[in-house]
């Protein structure tokens, strides 16, 4: 029998347009969500402990004109996760190859958010013949220029985005926005749940993602796809100090900046993210028409 929260979750991705799906890749059962239409897909990759769910608003907009594949990463969500198993980037980073290939996708767009940000730059840089386009919402990967909230926590040893409480959940969810959107207190309180549950494993998980190895400075030289960067300037995770760092290494970049947004922008700016991607395909469109 379903709970409270994984009816209103569901709820939520169903008036989204999306259905749940799962393959088998390797020793990991991945669940995703997907729908919309469109003859391009967009492929949306989840940042740290969170779960393809946290597209569903995006993917709502978004899936009026495009196909949308959301993956609950190896480790997150519903899909498998494996105590003895690692999940750094480069690791995830095949995972993430393997089942895009099972999903039968060759071309496609692709959006990161913080971890999934972090993914997804490599991804581009490793396989830049399958990208149209590449989104990054705050991602995660190269030093910050000033350092955040979080990672001055870190340095004091109070890691706050790997909550052991339920009063931790909710001081991360206050820490991850500007200004927190309505969340369900059934959802939160099954949040909690599977968070405190699973924090062993995911603070090591955090500290694996925190190897720079191989350096994603040196690996996003290697992007050509066409690249949106969307930061919010409240964003307490990852300084936006870091956004130029990302501008001027990616050649063909461009930057959106959000005044008084934290770092779920698609989640709490999400029509003015949506806006300003479709801009952006559009633009995209008309240069390679140009060119051609």
């Amino acid at each position: 029998m379903p709970n409270l929260a994984t009816m209103l979750v569901g709820l939520e991705r169903f008036a989204s347009g999306l259905h749940r799906k799962s393959l088998q890749v390797g020793d990991h059962q991945i669940y995703y969500s997907e729908g919309g239409r469109g003859e391009e897909t967009v492929v949306m990759v989840h940042g740290f402990s969170a779960s393809a769910d946290n597209w569903n608003r995006m993917a709502a907009r978004i899936g009026k004109r495009y196909r949308v594949v959301a993956p609950d990463l190896p480790a997150w969500g519903e899909s498998t996760r494996i105590d003895s198993a690692s999940y750094s980037y480069p690791i995830q980073v095949e995972r993430l190859h393997q089942f895009l290939d099972q999903v039968g996708l060759r071309r496609f767009h692709l959006i990161g958010q913080s971890m999934g940000g972090g993914i997804v730059s490599r991804y581009a840089a490793q396989y830049p013949g399958e990208l149209i386009t590449l989104t990054l919402m705050a991602p995660h990967g190269l030093r910050e220029p000033e350092p955040s909230d979080l990672a001055q926590c870190v340095g004091r040893g109070d890691n706050w985005l790997v909550p052991t409480t339920v009063p931790g959940v909710e001081r991360l969810l206050d820490k991850c926005f500007g200004k927190r959107p309505f969340i369900p207190k059934a959802v939160v309180k099954a949040l909690s749940r599977q968070v405190i549950s699973r924090a062993e494993k995911t603070g090591r998980i955090f500290d694996e993602l925190q190897l720079d190895d191989p350096p994603l400075a040196e690996r996003i030289k290697h992007i050509n796809a066409p690249t949106l960067i969307i930061w919010g300037n409240q964003d307490r995770l990852i300084h936006v100090s870091a956004a130029g760092l990302f501008k001027g290494g990616i050649k063909n970049s461009e930057l959106l900046v959000l005044s008084g947004c934290g770092h779920m922008p698609h989640m709490e700016r999400t029509r003015q993210c949506v806006d300003t991607w479709l801009g952006f395909i559009k633009r995209q469109g008309a240069a390679a028409e140009a060119a051609a």
